[in-house]
């Protein structure tokens, strides 16, 4: 049979986001390809990248001919998909992202090409950003009415500066001089906060009178300015027939939530005790009223407070709609229609604090969600060891994210052939039959290899002391000290955002466990040398996959060695194909009853 036959196919009319989009061939353009998908060694990251020449003589490739059949459509970032097909099977080979079309011309203008240099998934992702404040998005899925994030820059001292509304119904707000910018409330929101000192803030015009008889709830992060001798409210405002004040009285030591209604000629109060009151740290305060049974609940940092309820007969009046930022500093004020419920307010805290307790595949499955990238073109881990707490603010690029997650499950993050990215979970490559089951013998008594071989034998990718970083900044720090006082120290860091202590264990154990050891490796070799042999076993092999690799020296034994595959690459021209792989026999030194010897490498996972 011969060479495995090549296809090249281009999804001109549609985006990167389009999971099945219209693919046109141009496999007749193709005049070679490399397709380059692995890792370069035990303790990398997964990559994937492929080149593909394309004859450009009749300039049907180049973006600046107006008549070129494709003008107008040749866009970076246009889908790439790179099939082989053998023995009628067709085997998928590498799908990406085109990053541009670049025409050069040689031998005098006679001959024209188009280098097209194309990224996987991963690598559109690494340029794709995550949201600055996590909080911002959850806010607005719960449709508040009024939603300030106060991060508008405000000159000092200088008013009339807008503070803006991204609620439903918007109502900006505008600042005295006494409003000035201060530094972000809460780690996870965005780097400034308004601040008022000696007065308030910012306050909106009459806006529409709302529905006299009406629920509502009020939520902030604040901070109290305790110079203040009495009440100082770091939120007010009018809401139909009622009127609210909401802040901490440095009289009392009490923080209080105030609601007038003017519907039974008086106020109703909530108010709390804190031990330990500290002007200077800030707090997420939150607080619903109920209009039918006059109950007001109060929340300290998404926690509901013990209140003393009482009734005070004063005397309000129905007024416009306001809502205005008083004493002190405030960030992220929201007023909703309604009573709200704790767990949104929660939600809103742990987003703030950029702390949401998940497992990995959890956490995979929110950071592909916050872009537009196809889920469908995604498989997070099924089975994950590990439970995540931080989460990066200030944001993030997507792909670097992602490889957190994956450190934090210890698993591998790749894009596979299909172009679906994917997590497996931390035991998976010990325990799924693609990676403990040898998929095919090359070398001696099996496919055949290339003649140069090279089996690397040496300290280099030993790593017997892990150093994990948790949530919060924690170290474990784990040692295989029969590995170190046997070989010496080789230590690797792993920054994980792992909840416990012992999620960080079982990292450490896996690292200083199989990276304790000397494990063969084998450099990049060739596979299926002729146009007659058997093409299919290496066209179906997929990264992590179990292959056997036996060498037979002039003299001596035969060298048989178990690896899983770090690496595939194809070499492609016109009549020829070449693929070689590289593999590693450390992760696939898992111990397998049946299989593994008493006394050898292979290790109890």
């Amino acid at each position: 049979m011969p060479f495995p036959t090549p296809k090249v196919e281009i999804a001109f009319d549609d985006g990167p986001y389009v999971a099945s989009p219209t693919w046109t061939d141009v496999t007749s353009f193709v005049r070679g390809m490399g397709i380059d998908r692995g890792r370069s060694d035990d303790w990398g990251d997964f990559y994937g990248s492929a080149t593909v020449v394309l004859d450009n003589r009749a300039r049907t490739f180049d973006p600046f001919y107006t008549s070129g059949t494709y003008y107008g459509k040749l866009l970076p970032r246009r889908q790439i998909r790179i099939t082989a097909t053998y023995g009628a099977t067709s085997y998928p080979v590498f799908r990406g992202y085109v990053n541009g079309w670049p025409p050069t011309w040689t031998d005098a203008g006679k001959d024209s090409t188009v280098t097209l240099s194309c990224m996987d998934a991963l690598g559109l992702m690494a340029s794709e950003t995550l949201p600055a404040d996590w909080s911002r998005n959850y806010i607005l899925s719960t449709s508040p009415r009024h939603y300030y994030p106060c991060d508008d820059p405000v000159g000092p001292y200088t008013s009339n500066q807008t503070l803006t509304d991204l609620g439903s119904v918007p109502l900006n707000m505008a600042t005295t001089t006494a409003a000035s910018n201060g530094d972000q409330l809460a780690v996870g929101l965005v780097n400034r906060c308004i601040t008022g000192t000696g007065g308030e803030a910012a306050n909106s015009s009459s806006g529409t009178t709302v529905n006299a008889s009406a629920s509502f709830t009020v939520s902030c992060w604040a901070i109290s300015d305790a110079s203040l001798s009495a009440g100082t409210h770091f939120v007010r405002g009018n809401y139909g027939n009622m009127f609210y004040w909401f802040g901490f009285n440095t009289t009392t030591g009490k923080f209080y939530a105030e609601v007038g209604e003017g519907s039974f000629s008086n106020s109703r109060v909530a108010s709390t005790n804190i031990s330990g009151w500290d002007a200077g740290m800030a707090r997420m305060f939150s607080f619903s009223y109920n209009n039918s049974t006059r109950a007001i609940v109060m929340y300290i940092d998404g926690l509901v407070v013990a209140t003393t309820n009482a009734d005070s007969f004063n005397i309000y009046v129905a007024f416009p709609e306001t809502v205005n930022i008083g004493y002190g500093s405030v960030q992220q004020l929201v007023v909703w229609d309604g009573v709200q419920t704790q767990a949104v307010l929660q939600n809103i805290y742990k987003y703030s604090t950029v702390n949401l307790p998940e497992t990995t595949a959890a956490r995979f499955t929110r950071l592909i969600g916050e872009t537009q990238f196809p889920a469908s073109l995604t498989s997070g881990p099924s089975a994950p060891a590990s439970s995540v707490l931080d989460i990066t603010d200030d944001a993030p690029k997507l792909a670097g994210e992602l490889q957190k997650v994956a450190d934090s499950e210890y698993a591998p993050l790749f894009v596979d052939r299909s172009g679906v990215v994917t997590l497996y979970y931390q035991n998976q490559i010990r325990t799924q039959s693609r990676s403990i089951v040898s998929q095919g013998t090359y070398g001696t008594g099996g496919y055949s290899i290339g003649r140069d071989v090279s089996i690397a034998y040496d300290g280099d990718s030993m790593r017997n002391e892990a150093n994990v970083t948790m949530s919060g900044g924690g170290v474990y720090i784990g040692k295989n000290t029969t590995s170190v006082t046997a070989y010496g120290a080789a230590q690797e860091s792993i920054d994980t955002q792992v909840s416990s202590l012992a999620d960080a264990q079982d990292i450490g154990n896996i690292v200083s466990g199989w990276g304790g050891q000397v494990y063969p490796k084998a450099d990049p070799f060739e596979v299926v040398l002729s146009p007659s042999a058997d093409w299919s076993n290496a066209l179906d092999r997929e990264l992590n996959d179990r292959i056997t690799l036996v060498v037979q020296p002039p003299t001596g034994n035969a060298i048989t060695t178990p690896m899983l595959i770090n690496r595939i690459s194809h070499s492609v021209v016109p009549g020829e194909w070449r693929t070689t792989f590289e593999g590693s026999a450390r992760w696939a030194a898992v111990w397998i009853w049946g299989q593994s010897t008493w006394g050898g490498t292979d290790l109890l996972g």
